[in-house]
């Protein structure tokens, strides 16, 4: 198999898994769980799934102070901050809307690439920004993916969890150590990001066991499948670089909606696919050309 195409089946990998991630918490808070509890457990699951791995492989993270302020910082903006307002909006809006939101991690990941000095800031890039936002606001209006008016507030709460990805992925770019493994970083930001999602949740109160052994048996699955997640995504982001990984945004919209209407019903409405072709339009036009 070429290395081109097992990067390819690993962006279908993570996008079937992160697709499915709204579709797990909100199962999971439906049956009583708080938005950062159920972060919070997922990611301890996650975290210490990868550090037995990395540490069988005798490649376990290094915790020097650059590798510390990678995982840290990691793992509170892609995982800690980015599961607070997505899950918190998931409680009221639906699990697709969250799907069709994800994409616009892929455009703003170019565009604060380009202010970051990584990227140009062309015309191009510019005019898919307002493609991505003009898609987003039909998404949002009556007969798209928002089924009432009234879930809007939750929804734009949302509208920050593809910021938090986005900055994430730059961090990512910028912050990571030389000569560090795939592994060795996943399991290290799982790590920060489980002990960031515990800060916040403690003072929120949205710790707690889950009611029922079900519940359980779902955390500990989305926890596995996080872990599997991140380290499919390290991988991709050491072998062929951020812009390549972000296009993931893609299949999570369309693995997103497909969850979201076998686990809820989730119809949506028929702006959905303009809405949709403008947001894909956008990205499309802000990552054209590149390798």
């Amino acid at each position: 198999m070429s290395p081109l195409l097992r990067a390819v089946l690993g962006l279908v990998v993570l996008g079937a898994i992160w697709g499915l991630t709204p579709a797990m918490a909100k199962l999971a808070m439906a049956g009583g769980m708080r938005p950062l509890g159920v972060a919070a457990i997922a990611a301890a699951v996650s975290a210490l799934t990868l550090l037995a791995v990395a540490w069988r492989r005798r490649d376990a993270p290094r915790w020097t102070r650059a590798h510390l302020l990678h995982y840290g910082a990691g793992g509170l903006v892609g995982l800690a901050l980015a599961n607070l307002f997505g899950f918190t909006g998931l409680t009221r809006a639906p699990a697709g809307l969250f799907a069709l939101l994800v994409p616009l991690s892929g455009l703003l990941s170019v565009v604060f690439f380009a202010l970051a000095g990584i990227e140009r800031l062309t015309a191009r890039v510019l005019l898919g920004a307002l493609m991505g936002v003009a898609g987003v606001a039909l998404a949002m209006a009556p007969g798209a993916a928002l089924p009432d008016p009234a879930v809007l507030p939750w929804a734009a709460l949302m509208l920050l969890t593809p910021v938090c990805y986005a900055v994430a992925n730059l961090l990512s770019v910028k912050l990571a150590p030389r000569g560090a493994s795939a592994l060795s970083m996943a399991a290290g930001t799982l790590a920060g990001a489980t002990l960031s999602t515990v800060a916040i949740a403690l003072p929120l109160g949205h710790l707690g066991l889950p009611p029922s052994a079900g519940i359980a048996l779902l955390l500990v699955a989305q926890g596995v499948l996080t872990a599997l997640a991140y380290l499919v995504y390290f991988r991709l982001l050491v072998a062929r670089g951020g812009v390549f990984t972000s296009q993931v945004s893609y299949l999570i919209t369309l693995a997103g909606l497909g969850w979201g209407f076998a686990f809820f019903g989730e119809v949506p409405g028929w702006l959905t696919l303009p809405a949709a072709g403008l947001i894909f339009g956008g990205v499309v036009l802000v990552t054209l050309g590149k390798r």
